[in-house]
C-alpha cells in the first residue's frame, strides 16, 4: 500500500519556503519602474477599473464559479444514489 509518510508534507513545505524566500532576497527592483508615491487617485478612470472594477468582477466570478461547481457536485452525488437506489 501506498502511505505518506507523515514528514513528507513538512519536508515538501518547508523546501518549498526556502526557496520563494531565497528567490525573494535575490530579486532586485528594476530602475525605470516607477515607484507608488502615495493614495491611488480615483478621479482617473483607469485606476477606477484597475483597483475597483476589476477586483469586484473576479470576486463575483469566483462566487459564481463556486456555486456552479457545487450545483454540478450536487446533481451528480444525486445521480449515483438514483443508481444505487435502482440496483436494490
Amino acid at each position: 500500500m501506498n502511505r505518506i509518510h507523515p514528514h513528507r508534507p513538512k519536508k515538501i513545505l518547508s523546501g518549498l519556503l526556502v526557496f520563494f524566500t531565497y528567490t525573494l532576497t535575490w530579486a532586485q527592483p528594476q530602475p525605470d519602474i516607477p515607484l507608488p508615491r502615495g493614495p491611488v487617485d480615483l478621479s482617473e478612470t483607469s485606476n477606477v477599473i484597475i483597483f475597483i472594477v476589476l477586483p469586484l468582477v473576479v470576486v463575483i466570478f469566483f462566487f459564481v464559479w463556486r456555486s456552479a461547481m457545487r450545483k454540478r457536485k450536487k446533481e451528480q452525488e444525486d445521480k449515483e444514489r438514483e443508481k444505487e437506489n435502482r440496483k436494490l
